[in-house]
């Protein structure tokens, strides 16, 4: 299916999947350039290759990579993404949660929350964000360099892990209880990518605590799922 097929619009919309990644199809399926200028764009995904992280906050499509050991983040559209998920979103309804976050399921079951709020379905996939003070929280960025045929076991060795505390964090996530393998992990109902305040690192995120003060928000009521 080429990119084309499946541009910008309303809903949720993806190219390409995990399980297929997993399975060893590294190519650039979604051509970022596509989407490059689209308004209100939110999105993610793995670099083609599985050489870096692609996530989008509000048109600004950021790709960390690993340089030197060091997360590098830059701000870009000439990529390509082995597969990608992404939304558009104009208005969103946001909350403030009023305490400390403790981990990604007590997000998970707030954002489902909020969304009840919003009339979303929640059968069906549907964006979200985040922002606030990380206490802590672990990301990775994909690094694979071995040269070898993908796998499960080779995904895990690609993934170059980093932890900051005390952070200033914005989150961009997807969730959908339908879509494990495809565009959330095989395990999980979200896929979630951060970027620091600052915008020097981004990836996709693994675990985190968010100190009292944030903000969680989803599409506000009217978008079309």
């Amino acid at each position: 299916m080429g990119f084309e097929s499946v541009a910008a619009g309303p809903g949720v919309r993806f190219i390409g999947a995990q399980r297929d990644v997993l399975g060893g199809d590294l190519r650039g399926h979604a051509d970022l350039e596509k989407l490059a200028g689209e308004p209100h764009l939110y999105g993610l995904g793995p670099l083609e290759g599985l050489r870096g992280e692609v996530s989008i906050f509000d048109g600004a499509i950021s790709i960390a990579r690993i340089e030197r050991d060091a997360v590098v983040t830059t701000v870009g559209s000439s990529e390509r993404a082995c597969f990608l998920v992404w939304a558009q979103v104009e208005v969103w309804l946001e909350r403030a949660p009023g305490t400390a976050v403790a981990d990604l399921e007590q997000l998970e079951a707030l954002v489902i929350g909020l969304a009840g709020e919003a009339g979303l379905d929640p059968g069906r996939p549907f964006p979200f964000r985040a922002v606030g003070t990380a206490a802590s929280v672990m990301f990775h960025v994909l690094d694979k360099r071995d040269g070898l045929p993908h796998n499960p076991e080779r995904h895990e060795q690609a993934k170059v892990r980093r932890v900051l505390d005390h952070v200033p964090v914005e989150l961009v996530g997807f969730y959908s209880r339908h879509h494990h393998g495809v565009f959330t992990p095989r395990e999980s109902n979200v896929h979630v990518h951060l970027r620091t305040g600052d915008g020097r690192a981004s990836g996709h995120q693994e675990a985190i605590r968010l100190e009292p003060g944030g903000r969680i928000a989803v599409p506000a009521t009217g978008w079309r799922q």
